[in-house]
């Protein structure tokens, strides 16, 4: 979060996740040719002052011929949204931006960004650090400090069942992630408590747009 900015506490984040969930239904479901996106990343994802997000770069793998596609499939996985299957198919479908935007939701619940790390060059693998502190009974350490700041309950915010959801999108076998209408749902139904917490009173408004 860079200085000058409104702090993303969770009602703002939720929508943000939302506001990415339903334009990959859309996507998904909502043409009647469907479109697959994948490229789903934070940098493919800008927001505007009041917090709603807009996807960009979908479809590229519809215009590139065979060899970029695999150069794209193989930046994802350097960057941590790359799923399993890829490996052997590398022909990105839904259940591959499902898992995507599970590695996306993840990397807003625990403010840390997949895959390599520029500086230190340590890989960041958002689900197995899930998965450790599930193990250790540390989860609520998972999640990022901002994210947790007014939060009274978790479970009763919506916190704890984003994260399983998230979990849920990156689930190794493709045909057990749910699909982006299902996402969709489950962040509609656990919305947090304090919407008043979207907005600020002495935060101005100028509808630029910025990335994620």
């Amino acid at each position: 979060i860079k200085a000058g900015k409104p702090v993303l506490n969770w009602a703002r984040r939720h929508k943000i996740a939302l506001g990415i969930a339903r334009g990959l239904a859309y996507l998904h479901t909502g043409l009647d040719d469907p479109i697959t996106h994948a490229n789903v990343r934070s940098k493919n994802v800008l927001v505007d002052d009041f917090f709603v997000a807009r996807i960009t770069d979908f479809a590229l793998d519809k215009l590139m011929i065979p060899s970029i596609a695999d150069e794209m499939v193989a930046l994802a996985k350097a960057d941590g949204y790359k799923a399993p299957e890829l490996q052997r198919m590398k022909k990105c479908n839904s259940r591959t931006d499902v898992y995507a935007f599970g590695i996306l939701l993840l990397e807003i619940l625990i403010g840390k960004k997949p895959g390599k790390n520029g500086r230190s060059g340590e890989y960041v693998d958002l689900p197995s650090m899930v998965k450790v502190a599930v193990l250790e009974e540390t989860t609520m350490e998972v999640f990022d400090v901002e994210l947790l700041k007014g939060i009274r309950s978790p479970m009763e915010d919506g916190l704890v069942q984003a994260l399983k959801l998230a979990m849920g999108c990156c689930a190794p076998v493709a045909s057990v992630r749910p699909s982006m209408e299902e996402v969709v749902r489950q962040l509609e139904e656990n919305r947090p408590r304090n919407r008043s917490a979207l907005y600020s009173p002495t935060e101005t408004r100028s509808g630029s747009i910025t990335p994620f």
